[in-house]
């Protein structure tokens, strides 16, 4: 079995800077990440990102591509399609896809990933979560959208899409907005969206090459179902927290951590998007939770050691 001093779990801009603090402070790690590449979410994000200071980046692979050439990333340490099954709180020991660690320290920058629909399992004409409405918006041009969502992210997309879809139908399953008054701004007089209120979808069929979906609403007058080209849900995201049992949660499925970034076992640590929540997701408040967390570790570390002597 083999020993690691502290084990990150996570290929993003958290672990990542995790990995770093770690360099920096005399701790040896190892970072695994279940995809083939790191990165994470970064990959996905087309727009500019101005708001991670000192440089503006073009989009998310830009970023990527300057974390991964850090001198402080060595590759000899990092794993990659490799994912966590479990851990035993007792023993230290964290059970992977392909290997069995005994860890002092384990921390968690697994992020989030999207809410699914029930109704729309294996519906071919659903895009995928990371379907960008800015720079793929293109490909659907001319033909009818079907947006799932109150929020930020939903009100975006709708907009977005307009300027290429043939009709755009927002589907939102409450009776208000989730989104900022912004985002409610920039859909308003748009001729080609349709607002659906208290809609959900509850089933589908193909037609000639297009999608019937079947609506449940409490709202007097909605259609009962609409013919689209193409869906996409934006109802949210949820903590990556598979095999984390008996670790404490809120929301949905982030982890409750301390002012430390530590979580109900003292050697385990979660920072980013798993552990903010999407209300605060951040690049910069996962690069911060990072070094708090691996100096935390650092301190406890050295006090282990004072004691010991």
């Amino acid at each position: 079995m083999e020993h690691i001093q502290v084990l990150i779990a996570g290929g993003g801009i958290a672990g990542l800077s995790a990995a770093i603090w770690c360099h920096r402070l005399g701790l040896s790690c190892l970072l695994i990440e279940k995809t083939d590449r790191l990165g994470g979410q970064l990959h996905h994000i087309y727009n500019e990102i101005t708001d991670f200071p000192p440089l503006v980046y073009d989009q998310g692979a830009a970023l990527v591509k300057v974390l991964i050439a850090h001198p402080f990333i060595q590759q000899p340490n990092i794993r990659l399609n490799e994912a966590i099954l479990s851990i035993d709180r007792e023993t230290k020991q964290v059970i992977t896809s392909k290997s069995v660690y005994r860890v002092d320290y384990l921390l968690i920058a697994t992020g989030v990933g999207w809410n699914e629909i029930p109704a729309l399992a294996d519906c071919p004409s659903v895009l995928s979560p990371w379907f960008s409405t800015t720079a793929q918006a293109h490909t659907i041009a001319g033909q009818d959208i079907a947006v799932i969502g109150g929020g930020d992210r939903a009100l975006e997309s709708a907009a977005n899409l307009s300027f290429h879809a043939r009709q755009v139908y927002l589907l939102v399953r409450s009776n208000e907005w989730r989104a900022r008054p912004e985002w409610q701004k920039k859909i308003t007089g748009l001729p080609n969206i349709q607002v659906l209120w208290e809609t959900q979808v509850s089933d589908y069929q193909h037609e000639e090459a297009r999608t019937v979906l079947t609506l449940t609403s409490t709202r007097t007058g909605n259609p009962e179902t609409i013919v689209v080209d193409w869906i996409l849900p934006r109802i949210g995201v949820h903590g990556n927290t598979a095999g984390f049992d008996g670790l404490d949660m809120f929301g949905d499925d982030y982890l409750q951590t301390d002012s430390s970034q530590r979580v109900n076992s003292p050697w385990i640590y979660a920072v980013g998007d798993v552990n903010n929540g999407a209300a605060y997701a951040s690049l910069s408040l996962a690069v911060g939770q990072a070094m708090k967390a691996v100096k935390h570790i650092s301190l406890q570390i050295q006090n282990n050691r004072s004691m010991s002597l």
